[in-house]
């Protein structure tokens, strides 16, 4: 009996992770997305000239146009944006795999990804392996973040969560996936026909941990040694007018924070972009027309290398005190 439950135990896990690596709607989404950005980086570096790799969620996906960037610049740029579920861990290592000596690492991950925990969750673990990566999780090329392989495994599960809202998809008959191939373009941007009635602005905590804090000295390390360039670039986020002042004043106090470990791009808006015509299926998601004045204007400050000093912040810190 102890050996049939065992047998049936196994089968059932057996199965889970057969969908969970073939059949799950994000992940083959997220792995597509992410071979179509390696291809380029790929591509680029084959060419030999340096270029701008930007690290992000789906902010970057979805908000930052690659091809316009490198036209408006001169200069190629990769966007291995995904989906911040991922984690800023496993996330950082798809992207930095690609740069090499000369290129410049636009740091934009959400500001929720760096005052939140650094340990891979499970979609991170889960892509990871999609990706063909299983050393993203368990043997990391910056930080400690990693997950112990028993942990790994199991977490190849779907989830009930997941499994209960594919089941409510499979009985109405909708998209199993918001997203699919044809949204993102050749040059890893992604684009959504989807809309939403209401955007949530992009709060957070403000201060960053220790594991985070840790975390950015090994990247700026770890970009130092290979003479790669960093910034942080602050991703723009919907607010209405009333939550503007305060995630402006979030926003500067992160910012404060992170300049210890990487020098920050001077974005006047300070990640806040209260027209919510612009934007898409989320808070975070531009459409076209916000993408392209966010692009255009991200480009204006790189080819500037216009950077925050820290007194700037910390007279704007009194000032936007809400």
């Amino acid at each position: 009996m102890a050996f049939a439950l065992l047998a049936t135990g196994v089968l059932v896990w057996g199965l889970e992770v057969i969908y969970t690596l073939r059949w799950n709607p994000e992940l083959q989404f997220l792995g597509h997305a992410y071979r179509i950005k390696s291809a380029r980086a790929e591509r680029i570096s084959a060419e030999g000239r340096s270029k701008w790799v930007i690290l992000g969620g789906s902010s970057s996906f979805f908000s930052i146009d690659t091809e316009l960037l490198g036209n408006l610049t001169g200069r190629p740029a990769v966007n291995f944006g995904l989906a911040a579920g991922i984690g800023p861990s496993v996330l950082s290592q798809a992207a930095v795999q690609f740069t090499q000596s000369g290129d410049t690492l636009l740091v934009a991950l959400e500001p929720v990804l760096l005052t939140d925990s650094m340990e891979p969750p499970g979609l991170g673990v889960q892509f990871s392996f999609v990706a063909g990566h299983p050393e993203w999780f368990s043997n990391p090329t910056i930080g400690t973040n990693r997950v112990p392989w028993p942990s790994a495994l199991l977490a190849l599960r779907p989830g009930g969560y997941h499994t209960l809202t594919m089941l409510g998809k499979l009985v109405r008959g909708g998209a199993l996936y918001r997203y699919s191939a044809r949204d993102v373009r050749a040059d890893g941007f992604a684009q959504t026909d989807v809309r939403v009635d209401a955007y949530q602005a992009g709060l957070h905590s403000g201060r960053l941990p220790l594991a985070t804090r840790n975390f950015l000295r090994a990247l700026r390390e770890w970009c130092d040694a290979r003479k790669i360039t960093a910034y942080y670039v602050l991703p723009w986020s919907y607010s209405s007018p009333d939550e503007a002042d305060g995630l402006r004043h979030l926003n500067v106090a992160l910012l404060m924070e992170v300049m210890e470990f990487l020098p920050v791009i001077k974005d006047p808006r300070l990640g806040v972009y209260p027209v919510g015509e612009h934007f898409a299926d989320s808070g975070y998601h531009l459409n076209q027309v916000g993408a392209t004045i966010r692009t255009q204007e991200l480009a204006d400050l790189l080819k500037n290398k216009r950077i925050w000093a820290r007194q700037e912040l910390a007279d704007l810190a009194l000032v936007e005190r809400p």
